[in-house]
């Protein structure tokens, strides 16, 4: 809270490192566990103070039932979303990815409760489809790198969604990314909705546009660029979010508004309080 006031931020969300839960141990009892805990802990911080939006871990190694039943334990002690791997079929042994239908009542859940589903960085991804690190960068560089990684992943993750029919299946639900940016986006969507043209998939009854999907239904941030932002009226201004990026090497933390206003230069203020905080109240259900 303290480095909140100095910042001068109103209110923070809550991320776990990575994407979250401990199915790297092969235990679905002693993740079960670890998940209970981690949500237990984000959920007193919720009660310490509502400047703290804690998002729910999940127990990926745990039947769909115990999934659902701890993510609504989770919203109910104040998370305000859930936190998710990409592909859970690269990260688990035997898991479904995203457009199975084994995930369907967790999206059901989710889009009944109004709680976003978030996508931190490369969401699991980074270790799948990125190169391998070159040896000879120093630390410093290596961050750099690991950073343009997580906005490359967000690029493959997008269209999945948009071409699993995902979206369209659950159009009250909400996808956030969260560390990815904004210059990737433009492009991304200008070639979803070129590729669903020239193969006319609304014969397969993908009936609307990529990027009208996109701008109904999925969030992006940044947090220092500038041309990004110039592209926010096709990106689509009511889907973007501002953050800090606290406690990275990357964060504008404690110089936040020096970062704003090199980044909003020139922006209207109307699309300014969007950015800031409009955008974020009606996601997380503020008041």
């Amino acid at each position: 809270l303290l480095a909140l006031d100095r910042d001068r931020i109103d209110a923070e969300v809550l991320f776990p490192n990575g994407p979250g839960g401990t199915f790297f141990y092969d235990d679905a009892a002693f993740e079960l566990d670890c998940v209970r805990a981690y949500n237990d802990g984000m959920g007193e911080f919720r009660r310490a103070s509502e400047r703290f939006i804690p998002l729910a871990a999940i127990p990926y190694m745990s039947p769909i039932e115990t999934i659902v039943e701890e993510v609504e334990r989770a919203v109910r002690a104040g998370h305000m979303g859930v936190n998710m791997l990409a592909d859970p079929s690269a990260a688990v042994k035997g898991l479904k990815n995203l457009g199975d239908a084994f995930w369907q009542p967790l999206w059901n859940l989710c889009q009944d409760l109004g709680v976003g589903v978030h996508l931190h960085a490369s969401a699991g991804l980074a270790g799948k489809l990125s190169l391998p690190q070159w040896k000879g960068y120093t630390r410093r560089q290596s961050h750099c790198v690991s950073t343009l990684r997580n906005f490359c992943t967000a690029t493959q993750i997008v269209p999945y969604l948009i071409f699993s029919g995902l979206l369209e299946k659950f159009p009250r639900l909400n996808w956030v990314f969260a560390e990815t940016g904004l210059g990737w986006v433009s492009s991304v969507l200008e070639v979803c909705d070129h590729e669903w043209e020239k193969n006319r998939l609304w014969n397969e009854g993908m009936v609307s546009r990529p990027s009208e999907l996109f701008r109904r239904q999925v969030y992006v941030d940044f947090w220092f660029e500038t041309v990004g932002i110039e592209m926010r009226d096709y990106i689509g201004i009511d889907r973007i979010l501002w953050e800090s990026d606290f406690p990275h090497i990357t964060s504008t933390y404690p110089r936040s508004w020096e970062a704003v206003e090199h980044s909003l230069k020139g922006v209207s203020a109307a699309d300014r309080e969007k950015v800031l905080f409009r955008n974020a109240a009606r996601l997380y259900r503020l008041e």
